[in-house]
C-alpha cells in the first residue's frame, strides 16, 4: 500500500488546518518552510500503527538475532543434551539465595 503524500506550505497550518487534519486521515502531508520539506503532518491512528509495526519489527529482529546466535552455537559445536542443560539451570536456580 504506497500512499500519495501531499505538500504545504507551513501557512496552511495556520489558515486550514481543519482541512489539512481531515486530509492528514487519509495521506500524510509533508509541510514545508521556505519551500523545503521540513515535517509530516500524519493522523494519529497512522502514527501509533507505525509505531506498533516498528515495535513488532524490533522484536522480530531480536528473536533473528538469537536464533542465528544459536545456529552459530550449533555449528561450533556448543551444544549440550537438553537434560543436562536443565539439569544446571535448576542447580543455578537453587544456589541462588
Amino acid at each position: 500500500m504506497t500512499q500519495r503524500i501531499s505538500i504545504r506550505p507551513s501557512r496552511d497550518l495556520r489558515t486550514h488546518y481543519a482541512q489539512l487534519s481531515a486530509e492528514a486521515k487519509q495521506n500524510p502531508i509533508a509541510i514545508t518552510v521556505n519551500g523545503r520539506e521540513d515535517t509530516v503532518l500524519l493522523a494519529h491512528d497512522q502514527y501509533m500503527a507505525q509505531q506498533q509495526k516498528m515495535e513488532e519489527m524490533e522484536s522480530r529482529l531480536t528473536v533473528y538475532a538469537h536464533l542465528a546466535q544459536a545456529a552459530d552455537d550449533v555449528k561450533l559445536g556448543r551444544v549440550q543434551p537438553a537434560d543436562e542443560a536443565f539439569a544446571d539451570i535448576l542447580r543455578e536456580l537453587r544456589a541462588d539465595p
